[in-house]
């Protein structure tokens, strides 16, 4: 079990670089096929093409400046496990030029796949700040 929430915490390791640097790319291959992404004030993104188009949406409008601390890692099963989180920075609004104070608390249901490589299967998150904040 050690060894498979140190491989859930390099995931989301490389989520939050992933997020930072903007890059699609990165972000993908850390879902899996089926994944799916709950943003606020949006329908869900499934499946790696809506969750494709849902990153170039975010990273076109945001920069984010984040750091994710997991609270806790829960295995529920051999290859399933959820991890909360949460997050804090800035994010900077490419529309208004504006840089935003960024707090969320996060929720990843991970799943092992077949390759032995933890990924996300679901995401969703909510932010903590008060709106205008």
């Amino acid at each position: 079990m050690a060894q498979d929430e140190a491989a859930i915490r390099i995931t989301l390791a490389s989520y939050n670089t992933a997020l930072n640097s903007g890059k699609v790319s990165a972000v993908l291959p850390l879902y899996t096929q089926d994944g799916i992404c709950m943003a606020p004030f949006s329908p869900s993104s499934i499946g790696q093409s809506a969750l494709e188009k849902a990153y170039e949406g975010f990273f076109r409008e945001m920069k984010f400046d984040v750091k994710f601390n997991i609270a806790e890692v829960v295995m529920a099963a051999p290859d399933w496990a959820f991890v909360r989180t949460n997050s804090a920075g800035t994010t900077l609004h490419r529309s208004t030029g504006k840089t935003v104070s960024e707090a969320n608390q996060e929720l990843f249901v991970m799943r092992k796949g077949s390759d032995g490589r933890w990924r996300i299967s679901r995401y969703s998150f909510s932010p903590i700040n008060p709106p205008g904040s």
